[in-house]
């Protein structure tokens, strides 16, 4: 698809969603329960299955099984509310802490061993989330079964977390007062975010199954105790724009609607500033990705939505027809690497459009869109049981091409060849708390590998440690320039070029606000068997740029770095770099990031004092390290023009050289010459073998 073309129906799709139109909202004439866990055609269709044999059975039956097994422990509540796991880490390791009990927690490095507030209260919160589990599960056994040992259990969570819920002292996630702790914290959990998200996932719901079976005196403790208290304690947070609000109005919308007052659900869906109406027009981009820049916070946000459009609908209101919420379900397949994830942008761990099926399993079935279906499971499970989807139905992902999101930021580059590369290339709106300083950054993917790398976040969540402000989010962990030894600022960058066939992509894109008076394109070229990336950057005056790569791999060679070297001063995130070895060159670079089974070649086209790092620095932790190069130039202008080729390693590679003129660059590929050129007006030029291959403005 042309860029032309995909402005068009960008522009087509963005009327579509103004033209949408809020749907009435009030509450059914007769409320009955359950009034949003499940119609009467779901709950046939999941007590049917219980009653039949084979995997349908199995999938419904393991509920119960879950709800048997609580059954036979005792309901333990802690004596306090939860805290952020971010808390559960060792502030001299910057690791993970084991749980060796309640009331001890031991760093898996250097042994020390924590205890009290607030180690002890981030094991308190995974005791909450297991009761009310065990209440939802027990819930859902009453309403399949129809055994009351199964309501008596989730009402006596239930009963027992409203007899408590105020008791428990307010905290929050930061531990310390603030304006903003004042309306972010919560009572059972230490965020109104968490509060939002188990009222919306469990609390609502384990109610609205058991409600019939609850005693007028039960129902007005677990609505005052509780549900209320709950409620108020989320809406006195006005979040906007952001995952918070949504879980917030997911929240909202259940528990208003259990308690029959229409007045939460307007407020979900409507309410000025905050409700769903207004984040679908200022959350998520023109073509469906939500602003944070991250597809774990992307996900983790349409957890919400769906939760705010199945309850909708089982109220009889219909969320599922704006388009923009549409988008977001179809969108991540058109961003998968690889190896099947998608790219680990912003603070994320590790996503894929296949891990969110049971989330695509309920916009199927209200949508019908032909492409959800290839990311259905094939086996039976709850949604696709109680949605009654037949799952001998499938279909197959359609082939993947180059394309550019520019609402989102980003360039999708694909070629065929027997590498399968894949790079993804980040340019767009900063995005937030949760985004990075990452501009002009990208990733590689080959041989169905991650090899260029972006770090996402520790997989501890490690939030208010150092390691996260100082090398997670800011631009040294990531396949970029920085300028000066400092972070980029908060920016967004351009996009200049997008150019594709089947054999050959490119996108070009710049950035002037990342660092005041510094000017920075930015080209990617993909053929199919190397990436070029070729920056050009000039300055108001002179100043130090740093040309940064990270690629998967067991050890990392350059001829041009052999020296035990140390760390720069002043420079932010150098701290995590280990195994330095430093030097100097006016000649070409060449690197080999050494891997199991491919070896990935750098190949930098030579300029005159030119320093170069090599070493390794954290990914999902900091005990798990991944090679990278730094290549150092100086002045008010500085030119990059590299190559990166992955190679199994049975073989050998095929560039050899990289030379740049101005902006055309010479790769000597084989025996022959491949040829980029971009003018001034950014026009660009492919040839290979004596043929343009690639052209595009």
């Amino acid at each position: 698809m042309s860029l032309l073309a995909i402005l068009a129906l960008t522009a087509v799709s963005a009327a579509a969603a103004e033209e949408w139109k809020v749907p009435p909202i009030q509450l059914p004439k007769e409320l009955k329960h359950p009034v949003i866990a499940a119609t009467p055609e779901e709950l046939a269709r999941l007590r049917a299955a219980l009653k039949a044999t084979g995997p349908a059975q199995d999938a419904v039956a393991r509920v119960v099984r879950q709800a048997d097994d609580a059954l036979g422990k005792p309901v333990v509540f802690p004596p306090r509310g939860g805290q952020h796991n971010q808390w559960y880490q060792c502030d001299k390791c910057q690791l993970a802490l084991k749980t060796v009990d309640e009331t001890h927690h031991e760093c898996p490095r250097c042994k020390t061993v924590y205890s009290g507030e607030p180690y002890d209260d981030v094991v308190y919160e995974h005791q909450h989330y297991r009761n009310i589990a065990n209440a939802t599960n027990a819930a859902w056994a009453y309403a399949l079964t129809g055994e009351k040992r199964y309501a008596e259990l989730a009402a006596k969570v239930l009963l027992g977390y409203a007899e408590r819920y105020l008791k428990y002292p307010y905290h929050s996630a930061s531990r310390s007062p603030s304006p903003w702790t004042i309306v972010s914290g919560g009572h059972l959990f230490e965020q109104t975010l968490n509060e939002a998200a188990s009222m919306a996932g469990d609390i609502a719901p384990a109610c609205d199954l058991i409600w019939d079976a609850l005693s007028e005196a039960d129902r007005a403790a677990i609505r005052d105790g509780l549900l209320v208290p709950m409620l108020k304690n989320m809406d006195k947070h006005k979040g906007g724009k952001g995952n918070w609000q949504t879980w917030h109005n997911a929240g909202m919308i259940a528990g208003g609607a259990v308690l029959g007052d229409g007045s939460w659900i307007g407020k979900a869906i409507a309410q000025p500033h905050n409700g769903f109406v207004e984040q679908m027009k200022v959350s998520v981009s023109d073509e469906g990705m939500w602003y944070e820049n991250s597809w774990g916070y992307h996900f983790y946000t349409l957890h919400a939505m769906t939760l705010i459009a199945e309850y909708a609908r089982r109220l009889g209101i219909d969320l599922w027809s704006h388009p923009t919420l549409r988008k977001m379900y179809t969108l991540p397949v058109h961003y998968t690497m690889a190896d099947g994830s998608l790219p680990r942008w912003g603070d994320d761990v590790r996503a894929s459009a296949r891990g969110a099926g049971w989330l695509m399993e309920y916009a199927y079935a209200a949508t019908k869109d032909p492409e959800l279906l290839p990311l259905l499971p094939q086996a039976p499970y709850w949604q696709s049981v109680m949605l009654g989807r037949d799952t001998s139905v499938t279909a197959q992902l359609p082939a993947l091409t180059s394309k550019v999101f520019r609402s989102a930021g980003h360039a999708i580059l694909r070629t065929r060849g027997e590498a399968g590369l894949t790079a993804a290339f980040t340019f767009g709106p900063y995005g937030g708390f949760h985004g990075h300083f990452d501009k002009l950054s990208f990733v590689l993917f080959g041989h169905k590998e991650e090899l260029g790398v972006d770090p996402g976040r520790a997989a501890s969540q490690a939030y208010r440690l150092p390691i996260h402000r100082n090398w997670y989010k800011p631009t040294l962990s990531h396949n970029t320039v920085l300028v000066d030894k400092q972070p980029q600022r908060p920016a967004s960058g351009k996009l200049e070029l997008f150019a594709a066939n089947d054999e050959y992509a490119a996108a070009l894109a710049s950035c002037d606000a990342a660092y005041p008076g510094v000017k920075h394109k930015r080209l990617l070229v993909l053929t199919p068997s190397y990436l070029l990336i070729l920056d050009q950057l000039s300055s108001d005056k002179p100043r130090r740029f740093d040309w940064v790569y990270h690629n998967r791999g067991t050890a990392i060679e350059c001829d041009a770095a052999k020296e035990l070297g140390k760390a720069p001063d002043n420079f932010v995130g150098m701290e995590y770099i280990q195994n330095i070895k430093a030097g100097s060159t006016d000649g070409p670079v060449h690197a080999q990031f050494h891997g199991k089974a491919i070896t990935t070649h750098l190949w930098m086209a030579g300029a005159p004092k030119t320093e170069v790092l090599i070493g390794d620095g954290p990914c999902a932790s900091i005990l798990d390290r991944v090679p990278l190069i730094m290549v150092t130039r100086h002045g008010t202008e500085a030119a990059f023009a590299a190559v990166l080729e992955p190679v199994l390693n049975d073989r050998k590679a095929a560039v050899s050289a990289v030379e740049v003129t101005g902006t055309t660059v010479t790769i000597r590929v084989g025996d022959s010459d491949d040829t980029i050129s971009l003018s001034a007006g950014n026009e660009l030029s492919l040839v290979s073998k004596g043929k343009v291959v690639l052209s595009g403005k």
